[in-house]
């Protein structure tokens, strides 16, 4: 049996016309879904951690 191959695509709609979007690369995307999105790209699991100021 084969393997299925999905394809995932993020949108968001500005000015009433859908957009896509990379939510690696946007900031205003809230990190629990970078973190989401990490763990289904990877199929690993993830967590946040915060940045030591240095």
């Amino acid at each position: 049996m084969e393997k299925t191959k999905y394809t995932f695509k993020h949108f968001v709609v500005v000015d009433g016309q859908r957009k896509e979007i990379d939510p690696s690369k946007v900031d205003g995307i809230s990190e629990q879904c970078k973190i989401l999105w990490a763990n289904m790209v990877t199929g690993k699991e993830h967590t946040l951690v915060s940045k030591v100021a240095q």
